[in-house]
């Protein structure tokens, strides 16, 4: 029998602690959680006290909210008492209050976002748990039900495919999916749904079929296939490998009351794990409409993703027919400054040789070089001259006025930058990239009241940007404030 785990968490990492269940029982594990602290409620009650000591692996989510929660300490401590296996898993950089650091002291802890090394904590105290010498003579017998497994959906599939023949042998077979561009979308899972709910699950993954299948840049992976992996031990990375898919969609439903809570994340194989992941809700009636969004979402990631990547092919194209084309260079340095900030550092360069005049390319270098961990301090003087000179000439721009405010950010005149990025609020106090940089330039700085007082005004009438927050490394050096957690994450 699989040993039990508990999941001690906050109410502030619900979305995390939701994304850890779907994790752990994709893997077939028997995970407890607090559907009712999911729900809203904060009392410590006896059924968490005799859950905690039924289960046998006891995995502590520490965040800053977590760490400072009275209900997270005596769970911890209980735990401890009662001899649990216990894995610490951290949610950003945590300090440890005292209060903690003996029930913890010693063990190790594991990365929020590093998934393998999650499943290889908890395999190895399964492990240790039933008695297997190490992590390697379970994961055998994993293999083993893997190979059953395997066998058991060729099976299914080739009798599918044998019917096909009778029927249909006379026309010709469509071109198989291309290798590694396809999409496969799982069953959804349950959690706490009666008998007479869980027939509503297949309106999520049948509409996700369909509405996907009119994109033009990847193909699906009929249910027919898909659904033998329901309820499987394979985690979603395994089954893409299997069935050779680049794209793969899971997704959770679970009930509480008469709300039905979906999770869904998709997740990227050609770069290695989870690229988007979003929670709705609704009730009952609300259920086709929540169904809707969800299949919205997903449809515009997808087509996101693989637009994006078609752009860049042709970008790359057109810099290599006309490579004394500035804008064109500029254009592929632009597409390749998230993930090659060398080579886009390299191209801006080339851009600024071929036209001195354009304050764009310093600023987007000066961009290049600070994240490729190099000083963007030239360009920010180059740009911030420039920008002065354009704005005598047209004093009344704003996008003028802006960039001369992140020239003298990146030169390192922070002061005067966010003088001229107060006065600019003041003006334009809804100005979307307005408010984002200046929250940059305070973020850099350190100043986290500062960058959160606007970011949470900035939500407020483009929630939108709560994405390119989480992924701009300006913001680093303020993500470990407690008021960061709750600003990004606040229900919206």
């Amino acid at each position: 029998m699989t040993p039990g785990i508990f999941i001690s968490y906050s109410r502030e990492d619900e979305k995390q602690a939701l994304h850890l269940l779907t994790l752990l029982r994709r893997e077939n594990y028997s995970v407890w959680i607090d559907q009712e602290a999911i729900a809203g409620a904060s009392i410590w009650s006896d059924e968490i006290v005799q859950n905690i000591k039924r289960s046998e692996i006891f995995i502590a989510l520490l965040s800053a909210s977590s760490v400072s929660s009275a209900n997270v300490a005596k769970e911890i401590a209980l735990a401890a008492e009662n001899g649990k296996l216990i894995l610490p898993i951290e949610i950003g950089t945590v300090t440890l209050p005292g209060r903690l650091e003996y029930a913890l002291a010693g063990i190790q802890r594991t990365n929020f976002h590093d998934e393998q090394a999650i499943l290889h904590a908890v395999r190895s105290q399964v492990a240790r748990l039933q008695g297997a010498h190490n992590e390697e003579d379970a994961l055998e017998n994993l293999r083993a039900r893997i190979k059953r497994a395997r066998l058991k959906t060729i099976a299914g599939v080739a009798g599918v495919a044998m019917i096909a023949a009778l029927f249909f042998f006379i026309r010709k077979a469509p071109d198989p999916a291309p290798s590694g561009e396809s999409v496969v979308v799982l069953p959804f899972a349950t959690l706490n749904l009666d008998r007479d709910s869980t027939h509503n699950l297949d309106i999520f993954s049948d509409e996700l079929l369909t509405h996907l299948s009119a994109l033009k840049t990847v193909s699906t992976i009929g249910a027919s296939i898909s659904s033998a992996y329901k309820d499987t031990r394979w985690n979603a990375l395994a089954i893409a490998q299997e069935l050779k898919a680049r794209f793969i969609i899971e997704g959770l439903v679970r009930k509480s009351h008469d709300v039905n809570f979906v999770s869904t994340r998709l997740i990227d194989t050609k770069k290695g794990g989870e690229i988007w992941e979003q929670s709705y809700s609704g009730n009952n009636s609300e259920l086709f409409a929540v169904r809707e969004r969800v299949v919205n979402d997903l449809f515009g990631i997808l087509h996101s993703v693989t637009a994006e990547e078609q752009e860049l092919q042709n970008a790359e194209q057109n810099a290599a027919a006309h490579p004394n084309d500035a804008a064109a260079v500029a254009h592929l340095a632009n597409l390749l400054i998230a993930n090659d900030k060398n080579r886009s550092l390299q191209l801006f360069n080339r851009a600024i040789q071929l036209d001195s005049s354009n304050l764009a390319y310093y600023l987007s270098a000066g961009i290049a070089a600070e994240r490729a961990g190099l000083d963007g301090k030239e360009f920010g003087q180059h740009a911030a001259r420039l920008a002065k000179k354009k704005m005598s000439v047209y004093p009344d721009s704003v996008a003028l006025t802006g960039s001369y405010a992140i020239a003298l950010d990146m030169a390192g005149h922070s002061d005067e930058a966010v003088h001229l990025y107060d006065s600019l609020i003041r003006l334009y106090p809804t100005d979307v990239r307005i408010n984002y940089n200046a929250a940059c330039c305070y973020a850099k700085q350190g100043k986290a009241d500062a960058a959160l007082d606007i970011l949470e005004k900035l939500f407020t009438f483009a929630p939108g940007k709560r994405g390119e927050v989480l992924s701009d490394p300006d913001f680093d050096n303020i993500r470990s404030i407690p008021r960061y957690q709750k600003v990004m994450y606040a229900a919206h």
